[in-house]
């Protein structure tokens, strides 16, 4: 009696340490906010921000678009529930630009943290680069992604 327990206990202790350890934080448990976001002013939209510099050459890249892309991008809802969410953002452009005035640009690393607004951003360069029209490209966001956003 006295072996299964200590088996019991050791057993127990084991499975705690490990759910400790666990990979990856679900994607429920990745919250859009301000507190969530890091803020960085530019004097334009072709000067990238320094808070980018801890993400992937890729990441970067595709915010090097934006300036290109801010048309288009007001026109796009995000379906990564940022615009859900209290009206944190109008649209997929504010999921890397928070603001544009006379001081700059203030850009969000929101974009960067989350794999749907940077694959959509993604897909919007890509076709507009085919020579699709904003309406198309709304359409194909629409038609991807509209299954990926979180349920509020």
């Amino acid at each position: 009696m006295k072996r299964a327990h200590s088996i019991l206990i050791t057993g127990l202790v084991g499975m705690l340490l490990l759910s400790g350890c666990g990979g990856k934080p679900s994607a429920s448990t990745h919250h859009h906010g301000l507190d969530s976001e890091r803020y960085e002013t530019t004097a334009s939209v072709t000067v990238m921000p320094e808070l980018l510099s801890v993400y992937t050459d890729n990441t970067q890249a595709s915010y090097a678009t934006v300036g290109d892309l801010e048309d288009i991008l007001k026109e796009l809802k995000c379906y990564c529930g940022c615009m859900d969410d209290g009206k944190l953002h109008d649209s997929l452009h504010r999921c890397f630009i928070a603001e544009k005035n006379d001081d700059g640009v203030k850009w969000t690393d929101h974009g960067a943290q989350c794999g749907i607004c940077l694959s959509e951003l993604q897909d919007a360069k890509r076709l507009k680069d085919e020579g699709k029209s904003i309406e198309e490209i709304k359409n194909f966001i629409d038609n991807k992604y509209k299954g990926t956003a979180p349920q509020v």
